[in-house]
C-alpha cells in the first residue's frame, strides 16, 4: 500500500470510530487603549480690523530669514508694487533681531509704534512656516493687521499651526522655486497677499470663545493581533513596525514599574503639537514600544529630559533631526543595557525598545505626523532608536553623568538633540587628529559627540589625555578660515563637544556623532 493509500485509510478508520477533527482555536481578542496625547482647548484669536485703504500706510514686510529664504525677490515684489501700486506712505523690509523661532521684543515694541500692516515671508523650511504663523497670531492680537506668504508643500504646517494658536491666519501660497511659477499666477500671488491687508473680515476670523478638544475614546481599536496592528498603522499610532497592544492588563502592569500616579501630569504641552501627558499615556506607549514595566523611570525620565529644550523647530524641520540618549549609572546593568559590543547597534531588548519608545512618545503625546509636521526631506534612520549605556567600567574618565554634575552612583539619561551626520569608523591606523577636520564640516556646528571605544579611550589615557584633554583637542583643531580670511577659527565653542566611552574591545575605533546640547536628568526620581 502506497502512502497516500495508507494515509486514506487512517483517516476512514478515524471518521468511523466516530472522531471529530478538534474546533480551530479562535485568535485572541484584543482591545487596545488609545496612545495618543491630550490636546489642549484652544482660546481662538480674532484678526486686527482690516485697512480701508494703504494709502499713505507704514506696511512692515517681515522677513523670517534674513537671506537666502527662498523668498528673497517676493519680499521686494512686495514691496515695489505697495509703492507703486498701491500708495502706501512706505514699504519696510525688515529682518528679525532674533531667529526665527525666538521671539522678538525690540521687533514687536518697534511694529506697534510704526506698523499700520505686515506681511510675514516664510521661508523653504517647515518649522520656519510654523513660526511664521505663530509670531503673525501675536502681531494680530496687538491689533496691526497683515497675511502671510509661505510654500505650497507647507499647507499642512500652516493648517496645524492655525489650529494650535487659533488664529485664521491669511496666508497666501507661492510654489518652490518661486521663478517656476508662470508670470500671471506669480503676479496674482504677489497681489493677493496684499490683499490680506485689506479685505473684509469673514465670520470665522472674526470668531472668539474656545475650540474644546477632540474627544478621544479609551479603546482605540478592537480584534485580533492582525486588526490591531492594521488600525494602529491606519491611524498613524505607530513609527512603521508592529506594535504590542496596549490592553488595560498590559498598561497596568507597565504603571507597577514606578511609584508615580498613573495620573500625574508629567508634560503639559509636549512638542510637536502642545499635547498634554500623563504617567498613564506613557505606559500605554511603552507597551506599544515592547518595553518592560522596570524600564518606565527611564522611559519617563526621558519624556523630562525631551522637555528641557524647545525642540519645536527641530521636529518640524525640512533638516532631518534625530536624537541620542545615554544612561549612566547602576540601573543600566540592572535592566542589561548594552554598552559594550554593537552599544549602538540593534539586539539588545533595553536598547532597542526604550530607544524606540521616544519615536511612539513623538508620534503619539506630541502629536508628530511626518508629511504633516514633521516634514525631514529626508530623515534620520537614527530615530527609530538611538539609546545605549556609556560602558563605564572599562573607561578610564569619569563618565558623561559626571561631566553633567552628578554623583558617578546616580543613575542618569542625558538627551541630545542634533542631526543626521556621523563620522568614522576611525580604526586601526587613525588618531585623535583625523577626527576635528570632519567634525568641522558638520553643517550647523552646535556640537558634536564622539563616542570611544574602550581600548581607544584607555590608549589615549595612557598618553595622559583625561577626557577633558580630549574635548578641548577636538573643540580647538575643528576650524574652518574665517569669513573673507584665510585664518582658521574653531567652528565649536568650548564645552560643546562631548565624549562618551561605548563599544567592545576588538578594535580602537571611535565614531563622531553630530549631536549637541545635552540634558541630563535623574532617572532615580521617576522609580
Amino acid at each position: 500500500m502506497n502512502n497516500r493509500a495508507t494515509w486514506a485509510a487512517l483517516l476512514l478508520a478515524w471518521v468511523g470510530a466516530g472522531f471529530a477533527a478538534p474546533a480551530q482555536k479562535q485568535a485572541p481578542v484584543y482591545a487596545a487603549l488609545d496612545p495618543r496625547g491630550s490636546f489642549p482647548a484652544v482660546e481662538r484669536v480674532p484678526l486686527a480690523a482690516r485697512l480701508p485703504t494703504l494709502a499713505g500706510k507704514r506696511i512692515y514686510i517681515v522677513m523670517s530669514w534674513p537671506s537666502g529664504s527662498g523668498m528673497d525677490q517676493v519680499a521686494r515684489d512686495i514691496a515695489a508694487s505697495l509703492e507703486t501700486r498701491h500708495q502706501v506712505g512706505k514699504a519696510v523690509i525688515r529682518n528679525r533681531n532674533t531667529r526665527y523661532s525666538e521671539d522678538d521684543p525690540e521687533l514687536r515694541k518697534e511694529m506697534k509704534q510704526g506698523a499700520d500692516g505686515y506681511l510675514y515671508i516664510g521661508a523653504a523650511s517647515s518649522s520656519t512656516t510654523s513660526y511664521v504663523f505663530k509670531w503673525s497670531t501675536h502681531l494680530e492680537q496687538m491689533g496691526i493687521p497683515g497675511g502671510a506668504a509661505y510654500f505650497d508643500q507647507l499647507e499642512s504646517v500652516r493648517e496645524t499651526t492655525q489650529a494650535r494658536e487659533g488664529a485664521q491666519i491669511r496666508g497666501v501660497a507661492f510654489s518652490y522655486p518661486t521663478d517656476t511659477m508662470d508670470k500671471i499666477r506669480y503676479a496674482n500671488a504677489i497681489e493677493q497677499t496684499i490683499g490680506t491687508l485689506t479685505a473684509v473680515l469673514m465670520t470665522a476670523e472674526r470668531a472668539t470663545g474656545t475650540i474644546p478638544p477632540p474627544p478621544h475614546p479609551e479603546i482605540a481599536a478592537t480584534g485580533s493581533l492582525a486588526e490591531i496592528q492594521r488600525v494602529f498603522q491606519e491611524k498613524g499610532f505607530t513609527d512603521g513596525l508592529p506594535i504590542i497592544p496596549p490592553t488595560r492588563e498590559a498598561v497596568a502592569a507597565m504603571l507597577k514599574g514606578t511609584s508615580h500616579s498613573p495620573d500625574e501630569i508629567i508634560a503639559k504641552a509636549l512638542m510637536p503639537e502642545g499635547l498634554g501627558v500623563s504617567v498613564r499615556q506613557v505606559a500605554i506607549n511603552a507597551v506599544m514600544a515592547g518595553c518592560l514595566p522596570e524600564q518606565m523611570p527611564v522611559l519617563l525620565a526621558t519624556i523630562e529630559a525631551y522637555q528641557k529644550y524647545n525642540l519645536n523647530s527641530m521636529l518640524r524641520s525640512t533638516n532631518s533631526f534625530a536624537f541620542m540618549q545615554v544612561v549612566n549609572g547602576p540601573i543600566a546593568k540592572t535592566l542589561n543595557m548594552n554598552s559594550g559590543i554593537n552599544a549602538v547597534g540593534p539586539g539588545n531588548q533595553a536598547n532597542a525598545a526604550m530607544g524606540r519608545a521616544l519615536r511612539l512618545f513623538i508620534t503619539n503625546l506630541g502629536g508628530g505626523a511626518p508629511g504633516v509636521n514633521i516634514m525631514a526631506v529626508i530623515g534620520a534612520n537614527s530615530n527609530y532608536s538611538f539609546m545605549f549605556a556609556e560602558n563605564e567600567a572599562q573607561s578610564p574618565w569619569e563618565p558623561l553623568s559626571v561631566t553633567q554634575g552628578f554623583r558617578k552612583e546616580e543613575s542618569t539619561l542625558t538627551f541630545f538633540s542634533g542631526g543626521w551626520a556621523h563620522s568614522g569608523n576611525y580604526g586601526l591606523g587613525t588618531e585623535l587628529a583625523d577626527v576635528p577636520p570632519d567634525l568641522a564640516r558638520y553643517q550647523l556646528p552646535n556640537g558634536a559627540v564622539l563616542i570611544i571605544s574602550p581600548q581607544r579611550a584607555e590608549a589615549l589615557s595612557r598618553q595622559g589625555m583625561k577626557k577633558e584633554d580630549v574635548r578641548r583637542f577636538l573643540q580647538q583643531n575643528a576650524t574652518r578660515p574665517a569669513r573673507g580670511s584665510d585664518t582658521p577659527e574653531p567652528v565649536f565653542k568650548p564645552g560643546t563637544i562631548d565624549v562618551v566611552v561605548a563599544g567592545g574591545d576588538a578594535a580602537p575605533m571611535m565614531q563622531a556623532w553630530h549631536m549637541y546640547r545635552p540634558q541630563t536628568v535623574s532617572i532615580d526620581k521617576w522609580r
